[in-house]
């Protein structure tokens, strides 16, 4: 099966850089969620699936309003939870606006990031049962970085998502991965030619 996975688009964010609760896009992030709408068009998936999380639901939209088909929502393919981030130190907050999975989210009512990988593992387990059970070849998934993540690391054989085995995925980029090959899942780099009216990139 070949699945295209998607990063959404840049997510408001409040003035510590944290994301907003329940953010969803700004202008720059719709207009990335724009450009890889057309390029997963082109690409012509079966079917397409997002998580329950504003930021994933308004880029998958862009692609739902172009096309006829109805994106799914599987929310356990959510980010990872990091419960009340916005009442941490400014230490904390920095750690986390750089991109550090490793932040003790469960004391803030979050995930750890086994809790975080087991439950996004589910979430693709249930996007692979409905696409099989479907007799579906193709799939797009709008996601998050985490998620999309956890996804090539669990195809690789790694049982915990680990950030620091690749650079940041850009907002709008995309990668492809066969789920039935036994080849590397992650060539070494993001697909972003889609982007390039875009001179740079908010990570």
């Amino acid at each position: 099966m070949i699945i295209h996975l998607v990063r959404h688009g840049l997510p408001k964010t409040g003035n510590d850089g944290l994301y907003l609760p329940d953010a969803g896009l700004t202008e720059r992030g719709h207009r990335q969620a724009l450009l890889a709408a057309r390029k997963i068009i082109v690409l012509n998936p079966d079917a397409s699936f997002t998580s329950n999380v504003p930021r994933a639901v308004e880029s998958a939209a862009h692609f739902e309003r172009a096309t006829s088909q109805q994106v799914r929502q599987i929310p356990n393919l959510a980010e990872m939870k990091t419960g009340n981030i916005w009442d941490a130190s400014d230490a904390i907050k920095k750690r986390i606006t750089s991109g550090d999975y490793h932040v003790d989210y469960k004391s803030m009512g979050g995930e750890t990031i086994a809790e975080f990988s087991n439950r996004a593992i589910t979430g693709f387990s249930e996007l692979l049962h409905i696409a099989t059970s479907s007799g579906l070849s193709r799939i797009a998934a709008f996601l998050h970085e985490g998620v999309i993540g956890t996804i090539i690391d669990h195809l690789e054989g790694r049982e915990l998502f680990d950030p620091k085995l690749r650079e940041t995925m850009p907002y709008g980029a995309l990668i492809t991965v066969d789920t039935e090959s036994n080849a590397p899942h992650f060539p070494g780099y993001w697909e972003t030619d889609h982007l390039d009216e875009i001179v740079t990139y908010t990570n």
